[in-house]
């Protein structure tokens, strides 16, 4: 994985900063309150650009697999795809919880099918936000002990 993450999180923290600037201008100009905190909150909720996950991970050299592709794979090449995918999500603050009841097949195939392609919006890491995606048994009957290994914020 090639990571370039200093450059792209300047870009993005420059991004949202002249993004929230346009925002305290236009309230400024209506006679409105200008605290940047709030604005700042407006701007990540409502004004920031949206991506997805796949996409930040494309911006940092990170090709995740397809759907298709990760039917054929055999037992081996899921859990390291799984494994992989996790530690990536975990390095943009993007966290899992209450996977256990999922096989790693079918939570590779609920995060490449669907967790990657939801939009989200494409904020700096310095945010501070943390993502927390909760598969609680949308489907799968498997029983393990991953969440108890899986990344957490520090």
């Amino acid at each position: 994985m090639r990571l370039n993450l200093p450059a792209l999180q300047r870009c993005k923290e420059e991004q949202r900063r002249k993004g929230i600037d346009v925002l305290i201008t236009a309230a400024s100009s209506r006679g409105e309150d200008p605290d940047r905190v709030f604005w700042s909150i407006v701007y990540d909720l409502e004004s920031a650009p949206r991506t997805t996950n796949r996409r930040q991970f494309e911006e940092l050299g990170f090709i995740a697999p397809q759907l298709d592709e990760v039917k054929l794979f055999d037992r081996a090449s899921v859990r390291s795809a799984l494994e992989q995918l996790i530690d990536a999500l975990a390095l943009m603050h993007v966290y899992l919880c209450r996977t256990d009841h999922l096989t790693d097949r079918a939570l590779l195939e609920e995060l490449v099918g669907r967790v990657l392609e939801e939009p989200i919006p494409d904020l700096p890491l310095s945010v501070g936000i943390r993502d927390w995606i909760d598969l609680s048994k949308r489907h799968g009957n498997a029983e393990s002990e991953r969440d108890d290994r899986l990344p957490r914020p520090s």
